[in-house]
């Protein structure tokens, strides 16, 4: 991993030292925390234990008085064990001190023991989750935070991973934040930024290869906030003033675009592979144009999604125009999160306000091609597999089917060549558990004549295939459910709500459809025989047509219903007149030419 050392400064620097003086201590861990009288030095123990010679006490160096001595010596009373790590502030901004400290031995530079608390209700260890020991490298800072608060900032060390834990305190109780445990070096930037890097596998596709990648958060109103992420299409990127600059090297040397975004601070991230290999290019906005900042081993994402924000820090101007552009459209279509398999992702799964872990592995197929199954877990918790193979392979999504309910779900895409579909599983989580609210690639469409198999792209600047209002229904744009040599390929829209016996689709009279589905051009079709054309759709078996498209004349589809198998009623527009009408096709050809594709 490469990162510009002027872009992120060092945590021990940057941000305000550990001492109840608030200095930079950052020294070896003492033999023993000492008692001072007159400049002479009491002895000290093996174990650690300090002998009373005075009142005066210092740690690491420091001398502790008033408040900041008592919280040490109820610390040191109740642990019963040296104490290795001590800080001291005013951490919920009420005017009275806290402390927060480490407590057990130190085993060459890891430190063993417990973190314990100290303030107006006396002394108390930390729980972590059980009584086993904790383990943390040497380092703490009192980390300020714009509001006059304050955390109190340690990295555990587990061998080759490591965590940034992070503790604060509020109406005189302390609590974990939630970003402690998400990632690792947390960092605070000159311009207040605070960085956890998320650590993966993801160098390679096939999920092998650490990295360490930076995500972005501020503080404000009392909680950490993650810069949003909009994801934004190569087109609308390369509008950009510079942007077609940052890129180049990278086309040049054979890489394609994976996705790109835009972050609420004015960065933009581009994913980016070549062949199996994966980086991540951050660039930023200087002097009226976007230049490259970094580059990293991996694949940039958001960390913790329950605290993307989706208000704008950045510049004004060209990006700040594009980003609430893509709000815009993600406000309308709703929230659709891919994940990748060798990440980590927080949200909330079952609306209690702290965000769930959520993780999945693919089983790649013996040929190194497609996936012979998948597993997602919650908590480190296996919750849902399958050993279902499917030809291209699997994606987890995070979706938000009802926005008012304060919970996200999940949805297994398992994904076939040509790009079909063999699954398409949604999921809510239920007592710790997994509960299937339905599979679209299983519900009844069309009255039962259509099979839907493909999904095309909804929104093509973002690259997602659904809609999620957010009112428990789904809108996608199917392929070609229905076919009828007569009309060929085709896109229809289709809608679909989420029930008490699963997923339904939404009958209509008439239903949208587009040939082809991008914002082009419609398909012009060419009739090469006289059509007849009817003002209504039941008119087309027995009625009187309203007119006829005469041999050369171009026509648009404008909505389709289901007529039966292999056959469809077709509403169709005149190029030349606008004028619109029904008719029925099937397999009789009576266009010179139809759409193919697939």
């Amino acid at each position: 991993m490469k990162r510009k050392t002027l872009f992120v400064l060092c945590l021990l620097s940057a941000l305000v030292m550990a001492g109840c003086s608030r200095k930079n201590t950052e020294s070896a861990v003492p033999d023993s925390v000492t008692e001072e009288n007159g400049g002479e030095t009491g002895n000290v123990s093996q174990g650690g234990e300090t002998e009373e010679v005075s009142d005066e006490l210092t740690f690491r160096g420091e001398k502790l008085s008033g408040e900041d001595a008592v919280l040490f010596s109820e610390i040191k009373e109740a642990a019963g064990a040296e104490i290795l790590l001590f800080d001291c502030a005013d951490y919920d901004g009420d005017g009275n001190r806290e402390a927060f400290a480490f407590a057990g031995v130190n085993n060459d530079g890891i430190l063993e023991g417990q973190r314990w608390f100290a303030g107006a209700e006396g002394a108390a260890p930390l729980k972590n989750g059980g009584e086993a020991a904790e383990y943390l490298q040497d380092k703490r800072a009192v980390v300020e935070t714009p509001e006059n608060t304050a955390f109190w900032y340690t990295e555990s060390d587990g061998g080759g991973a490591t965590s940034s834990l992070l503790w604060g305190v509020s109406d005189k109780v302390p609590y974990e934040s939630v970003l402690s445990g998400k990632g690792e070096a947390f960092t605070v930037t000159e311009d207040g930024t605070y960085i956890l890097y998320q650590s993966s596998t993801d160098a390679r596709e096939e999920g092998t290869g650490r990295t360490v990648k930076p995500c972005y958060f501020y503080y404000e109103n009392g909680s950490f906030h993650e810069y949003g992420a909009m994801a934004v299409g190569q087109d609308s990127f390369l509008g950009l003033p510079g942007a077609a600059e940052c890129f180049a090297p990278y086309e040049a040397d054979g890489y394609w675009v994976r996705d790109i975004h835009i972050r609420g601070n004015g960065l933009v991230q581009l994913n980016l592979r070549k062949e199996d290999r994966n980086v991540n290019v951050t660039c930023a906005w200087k002097d009226g144009k976007l230049s490259k900042e970094e580059e990293n081993d991996g694949i940039a994402g958001l960390l913790v999604g329950e605290l993307a924000s989706a208000e704008w820090h950045g510049p004004e101007g060209a990006l700040q125009q594009l980003w609430e552009k893509r709000r815009a459209a993600e406000e309308a279509d709703g929230i659709a999160v891919e994940m990748e398999p060798a990440q980590a992702a927080w949200y909330d799964l079952d609306g209690d306000g702290v965000p769930e872990e959520i993780r999945y592995t693919v089983r790649t197929g013996e040929d190194m091609y497609g996936a012979d199954g998948m597993e997602v877990s919650i908590d480190g918790k296996t919750v849902w597999e399958t050993d279902q193979a499917v030809s291209i392979g699997y994606q987890l999504l995070v979706v938000d089917l009802d926005r008012n309910d304060g919970k996200k779900e999940l949805a297994v895409y398992g994904l076939e060549d040509s790009g079909g579909f063999s699954m398409l599983k949604f999921f809510a989580a239920e007592d710790g558990k997994l509960k299937e609210l339905g599979d679209l690639r299983e519900v009844s469409i069309l009255g039962g004549l259509g099979n839907l198999y493909r999904i095309g792209v909804f929104d093509f600047d973002s690259g997602r295939m659904m809609r999620l209002p957010g009112d428990g229904s789904i809108e996608i744009w199917a392929d070609t459910p229905v076919f009828a040599e007569g009309l060929g390929s085709y896109y229809v829209k289709l809608d679909f709500v989420f029930g008490g016996s699963g997923i339904a689709q939404t009958e209509r009279q008439e239903y949208d459809m587009k040939v082809p589905l991008t914002g082009g051009e419609p398909y012009l079709y060419t009739a090469q025989q006289p059509i007849p054309f009817y003002s209504t759709r039941e008119e087309c078996l027995s009625g009187e047509p309203s007119f006829f498209a005469a041999p050369g004349e171009q026509l648009n589809c404008a909505a389709l219903t289901p007529a039966a198998e292999n056959q469809i009623y077709v509403k169709m527009r005149r190029t030349g007149t606008g004028e619109e009408g029904w008719t029925v096709l099937s397999d009789t050809q009576v266009f010179a030419e139809t759409p193919g594709w697939g």
